[in-house]
């Protein structure tokens, strides 16, 4: 099977910032039979070595590390159970009785939650199906307008994985048409424009940035439980159209190993 790495004894991280798909230790005799890789004797990962993102990296014997030199990165369910347990959280916090003076700040601070759990969610989604998945990794590559200067290249610390890894968290996700369209490009998820939501979240920018008071062009924005109910269905519409079109690739991340 691609992109597993059988290593027939230990794998020792000593140092370096590695990222991959998944470690696994004391791997059996299956995990070897589907590797594309095997490497007989201890492996010693430095520094000086680049792991491949999307690779799964397993062990016959102990995996050993010396500082804080590796780690697996999230799967797509784990990006979902956070956004969910988020959102469960901010739903909960709806329903507490406060001093009906405390209620609109405590609505601001709800709307504004929603908006970000949807963008950790979409962050975190394309970031682990981008460096996760080698076909993924590859059309980012290709289709990623950012721009580096020469001297990052030049330098021997720089790896193509770490530039990918840097663009995709520094890409602004309540810009939702962007988003759209880079999911499209990258992981093949085609997300129906949706006006509402894009003025949706045009209200939580008033809120983070002016507290929800007046512009020159705007009226104090006074948050109600039905503005929130209207962002979670717009949100929620979002994030399961996502993972309804990725279903398949979530359920079968890691191989099942019996």
């Amino acid at each position: 099977m691609k992109d597993i790495v059988f290593v027939n004894g230990n794998l020792i991280f000593k140092s370096g910032n590695h990222q991959v798909k998944e470690l696994v230790a004391y791997a059996n005799d299956r995990w070897r039979q589907i590797a594309e890789d095997i490497h007989e004797g201890d492996l010693i990962v430095t520094k000086d070595d680049i792991l491949v993102p999307y690779k799964i990296y397993c062990a016959a014997s102990e995996v050993f590390t010396y500082g804080n030199f590796i780690s697996g990165m999230q799967s797509p369910q784990d990006v979902i159970d956070i956004y969910k347990q988020e959102i469960e959280n901010l739903e909960k916090l709806q329903t507490q009785n406060i001093d009906d003076e405390l209620v609109n700040v405590l609505n601001r601070q709800i709307y504004i939650g929603v908006v970000g759990s949807m963008e950790l969610f979409l962050c975190d989604f394309l970031y682990c199906m981008v460096l996760g998945t080698r076909k993924y990794f590859k059309k980012f590559c290709e289709q990623a307008s950012r721009s580096f200067k020469l001297k990052e290249v030049a330098s021997k610390q720089w790896r193509v994985q770490e530039a990918v890894k840097r663009t995709i968290l520094e890409t602004n996700y309540h810009r939702i048409d962007e988003v759209r369209k880079l999911y499209n490009k990258v992981i093949e998820v085609d997300i129906p424009k949706s006006n509402k939501l894009e003025e949706l979240i045009m209200t939580r920018h008033s809120l983070v940035h002016r507290n929800g008071f007046p512009s020159d062009k705007s009226e104090y924005i006074n948050v109600n439980d039905a503005m929130i109910s209207e962002l979670l269905s717009e949100v929620e519409i979002l994030i399961s159209t996502i993972i309804n079109a990725k279903r398949v690739e979530i359920e079968l991340w890691l191989p099942t190993i019996n």
